[in-house]
Formats: C-alpha cells, sequence, structure tokens
C-alpha cells in the first residue's frame, strides 16, 4: 500500500512536470506570449549590447520575451506604461553581466551597468525597482513589490523550463507549451552553462557553480 502511494505520487510529480511537453492543455484566452515588437524598450538596450551577446543574443532575447510574457500573467494584467518600462529594462540587464561583465556573480554588475546606464531615462524610484528586479530574481522567495515578484517567478519559470522541468507557479501548461511555440528556447540553457568558460579570471569550476546564485 504504501508503495503504490508512493509510485501514484511520484507519477503526479512526473506529469505535472512533462505535461507542457507531452500533454499541454489549451492556453488561456487571457496569455499573449509578446513579441519583439511589443517590447521596444527591451529591445533597444538588447541592441546596445548585441557585440557583448555574441551568438547568444537570440536566446537570451528569446529568455526576455518569454520571462516578460509569464511577468503580465501571474500579475493578472499587462503592467501599465511606467511599470512596463520599468520591467523592459530591468529585463535586459537582468543576467546581462554574465556577459558584458564576465562575472560570475553577476547580479551586482548587471544591476550597476543599469543604473549606470539608465539614470538620465529614469526616476530614482524607478532605477531602484529596476535594480530591486535584478537583484531578486533567483530568490525562492516572495517579494512585497507585485512586479517585482511576478518577475522573479517568471524567470525561475523559464529557467527550469529550459531544463524541461518547469517550476509552473500555476502556470497552465497550455500556456507554457504556447510560449515554447511562439518564441522557442534557442538554446538559452547552453548558453549559459558555456558562460563559465568565458568568465574570467574565476576558475571555472567555481564560476559553474556560481551561475545560478539562490538566495533566501
Amino acid at each position: 500500500m504504501m508503495f503504490m502511494t508512493l509510485f501514484t505520487a511520484l507519477a503526479a510529480v512526473f506529469m505535472y512536470y512533462l505535461q507542457p511537453l507531452f500533454f499541454p492543455g489549451e492556453p488561456t484566452s487571457d496569455f499573449k506570449v509578446l513579441q519583439p515588437d511589443d517590447a521596444p524598450v527591451l529591445m533597444e538596450y538588447l541592441k546596445k549590447y548585441e557585440k557583448d551577446l555574441g551568438e547568444d543574443f537570440l536566446a537570451y532575447r528569446n529568455h526576455c520575451l518569454r520571462v516578460m510574457s509569464f511577468t503580465s500573467y501571474f500579475l493578472g494584467k499587462e503592467p501599465e506604461s511606467g511599470a512596463k518600462k520599468v520591467l523592459q529594462a530591468a529585463l535586459a540587464y537582468h543576467d546581462l553581466g554574465l556577459w558584458s561583465d564576465l562575472k560570475a556573480s553577476y547580479l551586482g554588475p548587471s544591476a550597476e551597468r543599469a543604473r549606470r546606464d539608465l539614470s538620465d531615462s529614469y526616476t530614482e524610484a524607478e532605477l531602484k525597482q529596476i535594480e530591486d528586479i535584478i537583484m531578486n530574481h533567483h530568490k525562492y522567495t516572495a517579494s512585497p513589490d507585485p512586479l517585482v515578484d511576478a518577475m522573479r517567478k517568471a524567470d525561475w519559470l523559464d529557467f527550469t523550463n529550459n531544463l524541461r522541468f518547469p517550476m509552473r507557479s500555476g502556470m497552465p501548461s497550455g500556456n507554457l507549451a504556447k510560449a515554447n511555440q511562439e518564441v522557442p528556447l534557442a538554446g538559452f540553457f547552453t548558453a549559459l552553462a558555456k558562460r563559465p568558460f568565458a568568465i574570467r579570471p574565476d576558475n571555472p569550476l567555481k564560476a559553474s557553480a556560481m551561475v545560478v546564485v539562490i538566495d533566501g
């Protein structure tokens, strides 16, 4: 009896994670997969760093677009114009330090670069929120700021989505399948896996352990 209970529980967990891949349901009517034309602010800042991103540009761009789509869903609505601008700016910079600064501990450098680049275009409150989004997006604990928390869940969803075991946080499987189809993964996890060997001066083994920093 205990064996059957354990088997059933494990099977349920397994199917939960594999459902978006093999048995996706229908996407919900309120879920929109955002495209480059929907994100002019994001695209403006990504283009600025296209040379730094190199062959990983498409993978990083698509990651940002999927995270933006998931964030809007978790918020329950598309952000207002000001919040949308903040979100797109934060997304452009949230992992950028891996490429622009070649840093294993890249959240701080990414946030610093965002503030340096954006200080003339955003208010202090907006800059602080951009920094909060960047610095908190690897945490597994919730943030009191709805935008920061929605992006945090969205980034975890897309990172684990690339591992084929998505941490869905209530995201319907049909929505995830739709996002993967309309904005392909394009090798984002492969791009992340390669970064430790481009980072200096850290030892690649040390860098590998630091690419994903999980904070409580």
